[in-house]
């Protein structure tokens, strides 16, 4: 957090708090209107301190006599007016750490000092270190400042001089500042539903302060599964914030970089993150319609999986085409069984005669009639039940070269050749490029 940052948010604190210590004219009035009473003065020494502390207007000078002071008069019955000047004082010095110091021993003398508790609850988150051994302790401290915050806002009285409306507008800031501190608690503490609740309160209340939306971007984005919409407009609203409540410039690059990546990975580029960051600069929560397109939702992605289910399950019907071929070929073990199958005809048979076609094989067979040299194609029987009935047959092969002797019919015989072509009634094979193997 920027220093200036810092310095004008608890100058705007002061102002709306409309706060100032007890001057030692006031008190003196107080003393004479009150004569008969003792005085709160040990002795005039000790009112002179005061006076001289109160009058100061060096802040290092006024710290330096109210330490003096409280040295010299430890049972003063102004030692919170005097931890009130000191507060004071270090706020107009900028110093964070004795602002939170003062401000703790403020409260352990006035536990209800609304001033106090602000300055704690804005400052605690903005300066505490996430490794320090002792931050469960500190997020601890800053959840309970800011719970007590915010039972005190309602009860704070209407200084004078202050419009309703002001009065009002100033206790919503100082409210947001309560529930952004709780909500940073939550978010260290990984109660990211919490965290969200509250953080979203404070933008809801000031929206205009970079660090608290960046805190609830990171409430969105943290849990698993993520609430990525909301999250990334969060946190593009973060970095499109300028001037005192924007975020220090080597914090606002990385914020920057971390809304790329999350939204390159949602979307699968970072096409379209300029139109949401001008959007964001302009509305400090998204429409209700608002949605980063994922890359599963693109038409292209769609179209991919598509192709890609597809050609899945062509290459599963192939698989178990392959694997019916593969069963039915071992089925194909005699010729009886071919000729079965074929002559049932349907889809059986074709996918019998597409394992068959072009197939080269060896079968013995019975040569039907008589067959002279020079003679090109000649018929067998080769089923059983075929060869006993004369003159019928179920293979007609055709032979590569003319017989060069002659074929006496019943002559047994072996052949090879390749299934060409088939009848189913009546049955019959045809080979093409025929050898006579054996007789």
């Amino acid at each position: 957090m920027k220093r200036r940052n810092i310095l004008c948010a608890l100058i705007m604190t002061t102002l709306f708090c409309g706060w100032m210590p007890v001057l030692p004219g006031a008190l003196a009035a107080q003393e004479q209107g009150a004569a008969q009473q003792e005085s709160p003065w040990k002795d005039r020494a000790e009112y002179d301190a005061y006076n001289a502390m109160a009058q100061a207007t060096d802040p290092n000078q006024q710290i330096e006599l109210a330490d003096k002071y409280l040295a010299d008069y430890p049972e003063t019955k102004f030692g919170d007016k005097v931890l009130e000047f000191k507060l004071q004082a270090y706020q107009q010095l900028n110093n964070s750490e004795m602002i939170q110091e003062t401000a703790i021993k403020l409260l352990e003398v006035k536990p209800d000092y609304f001033h106090a508790l602000y300055l704690l609850s804005y400052l605690l988150p903005r300066t505490i270190n996430v490794q320090d051994a002792s931050m469960g302790q500190k997020l601890d401290r800053a959840e309970d400042y800011a719970r007590r915050g915010l039972q005190e806002v309602d009860n704070l009285p209407q200084p004078e001089g202050v419009s309703a409306q002001d009065f009002q507008k100033q206790k919503d800031q100082a409210t947001a500042v309560f529930h952004q501190t709780a909500g940073f608690v939550a978010l260290q503490k990984k109660n990211y539903s919490q965290a969200e609740q509250e953080l979203h309160r404070s933008a809801e209340m000031n929206s205009d302060d970079a660090l608290g939306f960046y805190w609830l971007g990171l409430a969105y984005l943290s849990p698993q599964p993520s609430k990525h919409d909301p999250g990334m407009w969060a946190l593009a609203r973060a970095v499109s914030i300028s001037g005192p409540s924007a975020l220090p410039s080597a914090t606002k690059t990385t914020v920057q970089k971390y809304l790329s990546d999350v939204y390159d990975a949602r979307h699968g580029s970072t096409e379209g993150l300029d139109e949401v960051l001008a959007q964001a600069a302009a509305s400090p929560f998204p429409p209700p319609d608002f949605h980063v397109m994922t890359v599963e939702e693109s038409p292209e992605y769609i179209a991919q999986q598509e192709a890609l289910r597809q050609e899945e399950l062509r290459q599963e019907k192939l698989r178990q085409e392959a694997a019916a071929r593969a069963a039915l070929t071992a089925e194909l073990t005699t010729f009886d069984v071919i000729a079965e199958y074929l002559a049932g005809g349907g889809e059986k048979a074709a996918a019998t005669w597409e394992i068959l076609e072009g197939l080269n094989m060896e079968l013995p067979g019975r040569v039907v009639g008589d067959y002279s040299v020079a003679t090109s194609s000649i018929r067998l029987a080769v089923s059983p039940a075929v060869m006993g009935v004369e003159g019928k047959h179920d293979l007609e092969v055709t032979l590569t070269s003319p017989l060069t002797e002659p074929l006496k019919r019943n002559t047994d015989i072996k052949v090879d050749g390749k299934y060409d072509s088939y009848t189913s009634r009546p049955f019959l094979i045809r080979f093409t490029q025929g050898k006579i193997t054996s007789r």
